[in-house]
């Protein structure tokens, strides 16, 4: 997508506003030929086309320039809105301003509007802990003095040389920072070396902590928890998440980092901590078998969700609506190892809590999660009803076709389990025609084996004698598949492959 697509796309109702009457108030005439090109991306969304926008604003293959040339004053312009808009709106952008008023009357010599312009930035610069600007302030401050007689040079030379010890420690930071987040993007282990850089990274923070206010401490650590979660997100590094987690919340909480502004972090935190020691709990039930089933990973993920749970009250329930969701959903996976009875009494809560909101978004949630635990209980009929549920919601219809064929597998295997052979067959040929543009797509090659597999045994006389399907499941359990892909399954196709297949 062109630079000036996006810019627009991304522009609030409020800025595009903003924008017509900046726009109104440069311009003389009706009706330019930059708000025409403005209006017609707006409504051609991702279906813009270059070549017709210029037959419409009347340029042809020789004027293609002016066309290039419009486009990049829209751009300039749209800028300048967005500057005017913003700008007292944002501390560092009215901290940019006050440098930019700097240098604006410096060039036409009035150093006493420069100077009441410095020291807004330094009062703000300060306040604000931004040390980088900070550094540029006092550098102004220094040459002003030899145009005002009543600036000290000294102090602002002294001043500098303490804030230039707290940008470089700074810059160490970033470039610490910078090459472990590279180093976790690119390799798929934490290892000695990653450990290394991160006390490397934890001991700097020390260091700049030691120089400044407790404040920029906390937005440190924020900023370092921020960068390192998203990344072993990324990997599905679940014990180093949650070692995260647990390590950076114990911080704030011993420092007294959490308060209102900050509240979001703390429900992130719990809700990460909770999700990460379900996974670790899981893929260790994966790997040892459901009869060795870890329940303290499991009990120490509800742990972090019945606190999730006190703290979405907080702040006159700050946040409540946005985490209620995760705050549901973590008691949920964990009950539907621990004890699936309770799993879908979570359910129940969560679908009264929705009907009392008349919220209804949710539904293709409790309808599909209702069916699982359904279905482990050996109740096949009313998981079917449930995914009955699912299929006639609103949200079913506009999900994406990836999860439709996962969910109508699923029914299939539910189906298969419940002895009902003849509406099997019949939903096989649906699922295999709806699903029928997907099945040459390398990441649904499973899915579309699953179904091969049980049209096979569906209408074998024996499948647990028939030799062709036993080594066939066989064949399945031995394939590599990649993790992603197995997470995405609704019923793991492993554990129910393991459960059919006859050992001789």
């Amino acid at each position: 997508m062109d630079i000036l697509n996006q810019i627009i796309e991304k522009l609030s109702k409020e800025e595009i506003r903003n924008f017509k009457l900046f726009y109104g108030k440069s311009t003389t005439t009706e009706e330019r030929k930059d708000l025409l090109l403005f209006n017609y991306i707006r409504s051609s969304g991702d279906k813009f086309d270059e070549p017709k926008a210029i037959g419409k604003l009347g340029y042809d293959h020789e004027n293609k320039n002016n066309y290039y040339r419009l486009k990049n004053r829209l751009i300039e312009d749209i800028g300048d809105s967005l500057l005017l808009l913003h700008t007292h709106k944002n501390e560092l952008y009215e901290l940019l301003q006050f440098v930019q008023l700097f240098y604006v009357y410096y060039g036409r010599n009035l150093y006493k509007t420069c100077l009441f312009y410095l020291r807004k930035a330094e009062r703000l610069a300060t306040s604000i802990e931004n040390y980088e600007l900070l550094d540029v302030v006092y550098a102004n401050f220094i040459r002003l003095s030899a145009n005002v007689i009543e600036i000290e040079p000294s102090i602002y030379i002294e001043k500098r040389s303490k804030n230039a010890l707290i940008v470089a420690n700074l810059r160490e930071l970033d470039d610490i920072l910078a090459t472990l987040s590279y180093r976790l993007k690119v390799s798929q282990n934490f290892g000695s070396q990653d450990k290394g850089l991160l006390k490397q990274l934890q001991g700097k923070v020390r260091d700049i902590s030691k120089r400044t206010t407790s404040a920029f401490g906390k937005n440190l650590e924020a900023r370092i928890y921020h960068a390192l979660s998203k990344i072993f997100l990324q990997q599905h590094n679940y014990v180093a998440l949650e070692k995260l987690v647990k390590d950076t919340y114990q911080k704030f909480e011993k420092e007294k980092w959490f308060d209102k502004s900050n509240h979001e972090l703390k429900l992130q935190m719990l809700t990460y901590g909770a999700n990460a020691m379900f996974k670790i709990g899981f893929e260790k039930l994966e790997r040892d078998g459901a009869q060795r089933i870890d329940r303290e990973k499991f009990n120490e993920s509800l742990n972090y969700a019945e606190k999730l749970g006190e703290e979405i009250q907080a702040y006159n329930k700050l946040h409540y609506e946005k985490y209620l969701f995760f705050y549901y959903n973590a008691r949920y996976l964990n009950y539907t190892i621990l004890d699936p009875l309770k799993g879908l009494k979570v359910l129940d809560e969560f679908e009264h809590e929705m009907r009392k909101k008349e919220n209804t978004y949710y539904d293709f949630f409790i309808y599909l999660n209702r069916a699982i635990p359904l279905y482990d209980l050996g109740r096949y009929k009313d998981a079917l009803k449930s995914l009955v549920r699912l299929y006639i919601s609103d949200g079913y219809e506009k999900s994406d076709k990836s999860l439709k064929l996962k969910i109508e597998v699923c029914e299939l295997i539910i189906t298969f389990d419940a002895g009902d052979m003849e509406a099997l067959q019949y939903r096989i040929a649906q699922v295999k025609k709806t699903f029928a543009s997907l099945k040459n797509e390398p990441q649904f090659k499973r899915d579309f084996e699953m179904m091969q597999l049980l049209e096979e045994m569906v209408t074998s006389p024996n499948y647990k004698r028939d030799e062709k399907i036993q080594k066939k499941i066989t064949q399945m359990l031995k394939a590599k598949v990649d993790k992603t892909e197995e997470d995405a399954e609704i019923i793991k196709y492993r554990r129910w492959l393991e459960r059919v297949k006859i050992n001789a």
